[in-house]
């Protein structure tokens, strides 16, 4: 008997091999780098989106001086896919005597991108053409959603619903937040209330409370969406910055599967029920698997680790804090408005951004650190430094991923004052920078645009904000006949390839020695 089979199995396992040795070198999980920092501009409070087109947008309070006055203004900056850059635009006016234009953006598929916003001490929605974004005269007359508010936050999900929440005060809810408040330990806090708009931002249902405690407040809320669609409400409970008054208590969250109809209970995490000290700062995402990851940090000095926790049962029960391994966190007095930031990517790995120290007794600035938990190991590689500069103090990151899962990262800093004790921030140079991991994923097709609605009336321009001569550029609408795959099915499809590759060339060689023997 001729051993023909030797022949097609031999080739097989030499392609098995290859396939096995290409797979290991996916460019998924190799050659990723963080771009160079880029300077935006000078500000702080960014916030940051991407639209269906992959199209990046960074917004933040800036501002201007004229005549000895200075004007608020809500800044703004767009890096089209193309590569093509606005610059720096200053697109809506909110007022003159430094109030923190505080704002929070999102996109719809209908080519739109939203804004919540920080007017003086009044909250305000906006919102403006995708393409025409860098021209004030585009964006719509700001309706206000809260009379008095100080952080918020604003998403748009995969159905087109936005959903704010922000840390305020609302007449109709005043006789429930207000008790004693003369006397009271957190008297004049904000609270934390809850906006949807069905409709593209034309109209808002009534605010709605998360948190009312009349002896509390309410800081640094976020929300977002999971892969699952449920969205998360996180914030801090007990403190108010803004006032100056109450103490922190403990970190929280609600979650709604009904697209904001209806929320959960607040779950409550204490860290180790210690009354001296209790946990701020927390950073939220959920699993691919379904499970909750938080991160938090105490509200003193006498313990600077940053902590992570898990929970498998929507909160009910936790794991034992542990701390992320290879950061420090830096000292309240350093930074008692930052915040942490954990983002889930298409791969199911889970980033988390934060500002920190290596070690208790470093005596270098903080820097930005960006740390990656893999979920199925339970592990968290070591920190990578995305930022760091000797005059400089990095604050506030925001993160977004992309179609290819590439993350765009924003941050703003803090000039130091050199001639203070501790070199002590200074809020006379502030900048804003923005920076991108590059993707491991083959891009996701873009969503074409629906047309967009009739815009509400536009607001009056300030004038030193001059139109673009071409609002609405036309561009071409990308590929939407590429195929999305994860990284398992990446290395299947080597190997499967290969393998019917194989089983072609071995099935020419056969025939063709059967007819060479005849």
């Amino acid at each position: 008997m001729k051993r023909y089979w030797i022949i097609p199995v031999g080739v097989l396992m030499l392609v098995g091999a290859f396939a096995a040795v290409q797979a290991q070198q996916d460019p998924s999980t190799e050659q990723r780098s963080w771009r160079a920092s880029e300077l935006l501009g000078d500000g702080w409070w960014q916030s940051i989106a991407i639209d269906g087109q992959n199209n990046v947008h960074v917004s933040w309070y800036g501002s201007i001086v004229r005549d000895n006055t200075g004007f608020d203004l809500m800044q703004y900056w767009t890096q089209y896919t193309d590569g093509d850059a606005t610059g720096v635009r200053n697109v809506l006016f909110t007022g003159s005597g430094g109030y923190t234009v505080r704002n929070a953006l999102t996109t719809t598929t209908d080519g739109l991108i939203h804004v919540a916003f920080r007017q003086q001490t009044a909250l305000y929605y906006s919102n403006a053409p995708v393409y025409g974004s860098e021209n004030a005269q585009n964006w719509s007359r700001p309706a206000q959603l809260a009379e008095t508010g100080y952080y918020l936050d604003l998403l748009a999900d995969d159905e087109g619903i936005l959903h704010f929440v922000f840390s305020g005060q609302v007449a109709e809810w005043a006789a429930e937040t207000s008790l004693n408040a003369e006397a009271g330990i957190c008297s004049f806090c904000g609270n934390l209330f809850y906006r949807r708009s069905t409709d593209g931002g034309m109209t808002w249902q009534p605010a709605v409370p998360l948190s009312i405690d009349p002896g509390t407040g309410s800081d640094r809320p976020q929300v977002f969406q999971s892969s699952s669609g449920r969205i998360y409400i996180a914030w801090d409970e007990g403190l108010d910055w803004y006032v100056g008054r109450g103490q922190p208590q403990d970190v929280r969250f609600v979650y709604s599967d009904n697209r904001g109809e209806t929320w959960s209970q607040p779950v409550v995490l204490s860290g180790d029920n210690n009354a001296n000290r209790q946990p701020i700062q927390i950073g939220l995402t959920e699993v691919r698997n379904g499970d909750i990851l938080a991160v938090w940090r105490y509200s003193d000095d006498t313990d600077r680790f940053i902590y992570y926790q898990l929970s498998s049962d929507d909160g009910a029960t936790w794991s034992d804090s542990q701390p992320v391994p290879g950061i420090i966190a830096r000292r309240m007095n350093d930074t008692p408005l930052d915040h942490y930031i954990l983002e889930t990517d298409r791969l199911g790995f889970v980033h988390f951004f934060g500002v920190g120290l290596p070690n208790e007794t470093s005596t270098a600035n903080p820097s930005l650190y960006h740390v990656v938990y893999q979920p199925a190991t339970d592990l968290w590689l070591a920190p990578q430094r995305i930022y760091y500069s000797r005059d400089k103090r990095p604050e506030w990151p925001q993160v977004e991923v992309g179609n290819s899962n590439e993350l765009h990262l924003t941050w703003f800093t803090r000039g130091l004052r050199e001639n203070y004790p501790g070199k002590q921030s200074s809020t006379d140079e502030l900048e804003v920078w923005y920076s991108y991991l590059t993707g491991n994923l083959r891009p996701e097709p873009t969503i074409a645009f629906r047309p967009t609605q009739t815009l509400l009336p536009t607001a009056t321009v300030f004038q030193e904000l001059e139109p673009t001569t071409t609002p609405f550029p036309t561009r071409e609408q990308a590929d939407a006949n590429i195929i999305p795959f994860t990284r398992d099915n990446y290395a299947g499809q080597t190997v499967l390839g290969g393998m019917m590759a194989a089983l072609v060339f071995c099935s020419g060689i056969v025939a063709f020695i059967r007819l060479r023997n005849r």
